[in-house]
């Protein structure tokens, strides 16, 4: 069963027993409103929320859940309009607290909220009974009496060691991607280089120059190319930083070096 408004009226600063005002009583819930918005675990007056970012506010409104109800947070239609999604908890029996909520901008545009702005709705539902441990007698309350934001409270270290599991995932994925795009160009470059070997071969076939001294300088030339071609993918794109690889590359490239000054 939810709380209408006679009800809410009738128990009045025992549901909200701070920043409670009558007027901001609905037909089946309760307006709340904007202390501050965590910044960097300090309360701001306002805020300008960018596209697709979530932030937090404290309600200015304190509440003390009686054993035998439950709070719900509503979003207001105003809002929902407005481009803003709004959440919070369920709020349990027994539970003493200012109400911090997640707000998010789902618009391409900037939203700006402040001080006092309403913001959400709070919904009372009546139990069918009283829970046999409330939410003040439960050992892992960490949100209970939350006068200044806790964060993740006692929950930190744990969901810190999931989202550090999950960025070195992401890593991995990245790196193993990247490894892909790069062995694609380097078999493009092998296709490449050898097409580009055989044409130049091919469009001088029957030119006057095609004799030893013009062909074997020619393609040294286009060795050296094509062999610096391959040193960029492989040592800055692959990470071929292997020092027995290193020592080879740079010893073929002395003798094609080599090969083409004893040839001009």
């Amino acid at each position: 069963m939810i709380l209408t408004d006679k009800d809410i009226k009738e128990r009045g600063g025992r549901l909200i027993i701070e920043g409670y005002d009558e007027k901001n009583v609905t037909a089946i819930s309760y307006d709340l409103h904007i202390q501050g918005i965590i910044n960097e675990d300090k309360l701001e007056d306002s805020y300008v929320l960018r596209p697709g970012e979530i932030i937090f506010i404290k309600t200015r409104e304190q509440i003390q859940m009686p054993d035998d109800l439950m709070g719900r947070i509503g979003e207001k239609n105003s809002r929902m309009r407005q481009g803003l999604s709004v959440s919070g908890p369920h709020y349990y029996p027994g539970h003493k607290t200012y109400l911090y909520l997640r707000v998010q901008n789902i618009t391409s545009g900037m939203i700006k909220i402040k001080k006092n702005d309403n913001i959400a709705q709070i919904i009372f539902e009546q139990l069918t009974g009283i829970p046999e441990k409330t939410y003040k007698q439960q050992t892992g309350a960490s949100f209970n009496d939350e006068e200044q934001y806790r964060g993740l409270a006692k929950y930190k270290d744990e969901y810190e060691e999931r989202m550090e599991k999950l960025k070195d995932t992401n890593k991995d994925l990245d790196e193993k991607i990247n490894r892909i795009y790069a062995n694609i160009l380097t078999i493009m470059g092998v296709f490449v280089s050898i097409f580009s070997l055989i044409m130049v071969n091919f469009s001088n076939i029957k030119s006057e120059n095609m004799t030893k001294e013009f062909i074997i300088p020619m393609n040294i030339s286009l060795g050296i190319v094509i062999a610096l071609f391959f040193g960029i993918i492989l040592i800055f794109i692959n990470k071929a930083n292997n020092k027995c690889f290193l020592a080879v590359y740079i010893g073929l490239l002395i003798v094609l070096i080599a090969a083409l000054c004893l040839f001009l």
